[in-house]
């Protein structure tokens, strides 16, 4: 794989929080008046139980968006295709979880995840050979189909350790050879934490980097050992 290709297709954080959220008249104005410091929120949707504020981004892919989903006890924010770096975006969810908290004065964080989305280039040009012949072996079993295969891809599920110095949190990780595009190596790391804790966006954005961190090292060593002869 070339490491250098690395690129991020998307952040989502989710955050399932308690006390429930009431959505009125009222509570929908403050919302509506805060979160529009420091966002330029396009589209806006108030539906009987779910919130959406969203925004295309002026620079970068087409389909490069912000999106706030807001439930009565689950919280979404999301970067589709991301203009800038990692860092901005925490500066966003902070800002985002602490305006959703003026509001509605959670107490509880019941559990948060945060999703993952990369794509980097396969050695050789096409990302089923590399990920199929060099990595899994597969293409004698894979002949016996007798037909072209034109996505080839693992899905790994790492649970929680309970050992003091251990990762608490559960991950589900896709690598596979992107459908849009067989030259690039898609990598998308679904990381969830289930334990109840006191209600903070510092807990929030910790979990986000730790996920990054093993998004973008262990995953990539993962993925580096079908360089290997």
């Amino acid at each position: 794989m070339i490491e250098h290709s690395l690129k991020t297709r998307g952040h989502h954080v989710g955050v399932r929080f308690a006390p429930p959220a009431v959505f009125d008249k009222v509570h929908r104005q403050e919302f509506q008046l805060r979160l529009s410091q420091g966002f330029d929120w396009r589209h806006q949707e108030f539906a009987e139980r779910m919130w959406v504020l969203s925004s295309p981004q002026a620079e970068g892919d087409p389909r490069s968006h912000m999106k706030l989903t807001l439930q009565p006890d689950l919280l979404n924010f999301e970067e589709f295709f991301p203009v800038a770096t990692l860092d901005v975006f925490l500066d966003n969810l902070r800002l985002v979880l602490n305006e959703v908290a003026g509001v509605f004065s959670p107490r509880i964080i019941l559990g948060s995840g945060t999703l993952i989305r990369m794509t980097l280039e396969a050695e050789g040009g096409d990302a089923r050979v590399f990920l199929g012949n060099r990595y899994l072996r597969l293409s004698e079993k894979l002949a016996v189909l007798g037909r072209p295969v034109h996505g080839v891809g693992l899905k790994l599920i790492l649970p929680p350790i309970s050992a003091e110095g251990q990762p608490t949190w559960h991950a589900e990780v896709k690598v596979e050879s992107l459908l849009e595009d067989v030259r690039q190596i898609f990598v998308e790391l679904d990381a969830k934490w289930g334990t109840p804790t006191a209600w903070s966006p510092d807990v929030v954005i910790e979990r986000v980097r730790i996920a990054q961190r093993f998004a973008t090292t262990e995953l990539l060593k993962f993925i580096s050992q079908s360089d290997a002869p």
